[in-house]
């Protein structure tokens, strides 16, 4: 059974919902964090800012990647929320495929080579519509 499946029953509603907000909350405030550090070390170009820097832009990515589980496990698909970072998933696993199909290609026959330019082709329309359909949440979510 999926981890949505029993944690929907260990869990009400409202508290799967301060799951995904607890998760957003500690998103804003580590970019929100990791903003001023960046401020503070194009102002004083100080070398030990640049390692903060970094580990901070980790913990962001981190929470971003958190955040976003959080969503996609505890969020109603009827959300706009949701399809964003649904979206935002598939557009990144896309395009991740996409340059891996492009690193292979190099070393196929130059025959399967071309077979392979267009499957890769039609992956990047499908990723296409895929951005389109995520602006098209974004802007339901925003109004």
């Amino acid at each position: 059974m999926s981890e949505r499946a029993l944690g929907a029953r260990r869990l009400p509603d409202h508290g799967l919902s301060k799951i995904i907000t607890s998760r957003m909350l500690i998103l804003q405030s580590k970019r929100l964090l990791l903003v001023s550090l960046r401020r503070r070390l194009a102002a004083t170009g100080v070398g030990a800012l640049k390692k903060r820097v970094d580990g901070l832009q980790a913990e962001a990515a981190l929470a971003q990647h958190q955040y976003r589980d959080a969503v996609l496990n505890w969020a109603s698909p009827e959300d706009a929320d949701y399809w964003v970072v649904a979206y935002t998933r598939l557009i990144e696993m896309g395009n991740v495929l996409s340059g891996k199909l492009r690193d292979a290609a190099v070393m196929l026959p130059v025959q399967e080579r071309a077979e392979i330019s267009a499957d890769i082709e039609m992956l990047e329309e499908i990723v296409q519509r895929w951005t389109e359909s995520k602006r098209e949440s974004m802007a339901v979510t925003v109004a």
